[in-house]
């Protein structure tokens, strides 16, 4: 059987390597990694894909948090959009629930360790006095991730007009800076970028300095999706714990005081362990609005939340009756799925 993962492209991005943790023990399987464009496109074409038609197994691997720098907001906004729904038509097991059409099997943790990278081999740390202006390619998120390397590196060429180029991936920024490089008529602008070792390596550019991120032992954590049509079960790669996580993403009563609190309080109850929480803004669609009666004052936004905990594996609960109380407490939400804890959340990766 055939198991195509997509990642976030072109090849030697961090969610490349992601993805090559998640499924590379499947010896049995023919793997085969397609690059995409984008972090929708990663999610908008799995669920696009027909199982029943295509004899291929799809699944999606996408960055979810940074250590250093947080929230990668794409990802959350695409869950976000996913349990709203574009027109309030998704379909429900309960008055309030939600059911998304794909759903989290795995999570995976990369070391991130970020390279100064240039297309030319003459091209050293010194060189850029030669220059007036720097371009640097890479991803949004790599910006809060070296951030005091690129003040210092400012100060150390205060003459330098340094530009921040945005790509859609570290490997992108490679390929982009090398193009750039290759054409540009100017001889005072020089086209760098900031991403991997192994992106360097597979495009035969060249690391001017190695390691700079702010922050060392700097990880991205990724979450592996597959469709919720699709009922196959794959062998969990062996860094998987024993222990279950489970994504939880709800809308309160916004003007009932201490709404929050009583959906967290269900965890207590059936003591589940949460270790993780956040919140994205959304707007309320019309119909919506209508169902939150008199006392409702309209805002410009209201909040997502975004809730993980774990159990044990040889732990159970009523599911049901914590369904039937988050139910009851909240406005829309949503079950992401329970999927194995990966080891190297509890380890440094570097």
């Amino acid at each position: 059987m055939t198991v195509k993962v997509l990642f976030l492209g072109p090849e030697g991005t961090y969610s490349h390597q992601a993805a090559i943790q998640q499924f590379s023990h499947l010896v049995d399987y023919n793997v085969v990694y397609e690059a995409v464009d984008s972090i929708p496109s990663c999610v908008d074409k799995l669920i696009e894909h027909d199982n029943d038609i295509e004899d291929v197994d799809l699944y999606s691997v996408v960055p979810l948090e940074n250590s250093t720098n947080g929230q990668v907001v794409f990802t959350y906004d695409i869950l976000r959009n996913l349990m709203q729904g574009s027109n309030g038509t998704n379909m429900r097991i309960r008055e309030n629930q939600v059911v998304a059409p794909i759903t989290i099997v795995g999570e995976q943790y990369v070391s991130i360790l970020h390279c100064l990278i240039s297309p030319d081999p003459s091209i050293g740390i010194e060189s850029l006095q030669n220059y007036d202006t720097l371009k640097i390619y890479s991803h949004p998120q790599v910006w809060g991730q070296v951030s005091k390397y690129l003040v210092e590196l400012q100060k150390r060429f205060p003459n330098l007009k340094l530009e921040r180029i945005n790509c859609n991936s570290t490997s992108e920024a490679v390929l982009q800076a090398a193009e750039e490089q290759s054409s540009s008529q100017s001889s005072g602008i020089l086209n760098l970028a900031i991403a991997s070792e192994i992106a360097a390596s597979i495009y035969q550019c060249y690391i001017i300095q190695h390691s700079i991120n702010d922050i060392l032992g700097n990880t991205t954590r990724f979450l592996v999706f597959k469709k919720k049509s699709n009922h196959r079960r794959l062998l969990a790669p062996p860094s998987a714990t024993p222990q279950r996580v489970s994504l939880l993403t709800f809308t309160i009563k916004q003007d009932d005081p201490g709404s929050l609190v009583e959906v967290l309080s269900v965890l207590k109850d059936f003591s589940l362990n949460m270790c993780s929480i956040s919140s994205r803004p959304y707007l309320l669609r019309s119909e919506q609005i209508s169902q939150q009666g008199e006392n409702f004052r309209r805002r410009n936004w209201q909040y997502i939340f975004f809730i993980e905990f774990y159990i044990e594996q040889d732990k159970e609960f009523d599911k049901d009756k914590f369904c039937d109380r988050i139910d009851a407490l909240c406005g829309d939400w949503c079950h992401w799925g329970r999927f194995p804890r990966d080891i190297c959340y509890y380890k440094n990766t570097a």
